[in-house]
């Protein structure tokens, strides 16, 4: 079977059950925080200059969803509220494979904007603590 690229297109986004309607975009971010640990007896062959070494220390995940404000529509709505009132809430992306990922954290931002000669656009940033994956069949 020959493998395929993955398409953004048929992605369905969820906030608490609630599908998010006109989502345009969808990224997620890991952010890796390292300790130095360098040390004294850490020198490059035949000098006095140390070469430094780093370990992980915690890794962060951040997922970023944007797309088109549609007025009345419970899964944008249910974004915004969650972000507005700092609760907890459950994101998630399925696939139109039937992959994807279920994710618990709260919104960290939330922004609609328009202007002159557009639509209406939402974006959010969802901070994950918690993720399981959702396995398609």
């Amino acid at each position: 079977m020959a493998e395929e690229e993955i398409r953004f297109a048929g992605t369905v986004i969820e906030v608490d059950g609630d599908v998010v309607a006109k989502v345009t975009s969808f990224s997620r971010t890991f952010n890796v925080q390292e300790e130095d640990v360098t040390g004294a007896e850490d020198v490059m062959d035949g000098s006095l200059i140390l070469h430094t070494k780093f370990i992980p220390v915690s890794v962060g995940e951040t997922v970023n969803l944007a797309g088109i404000a549609i007025e009345g529509d419970s899964g944008q709505s249910a974004l915004r509220e969650a972000a507005e009132n700092g609760t907890e809430a459950t994101l998630k992306q399925v696939r139109p494979t039937g992959y994807g990922l279920q994710m618990t954290g709260y919104f960290t931002g939330y922004e609609e904007s328009g202007s002159n000669g557009s639509v209406y656009k939402f974006s959010g940033t969802f901070r994950v603590n918690e993720r399981e994956d959702i396995i398609g069949s």
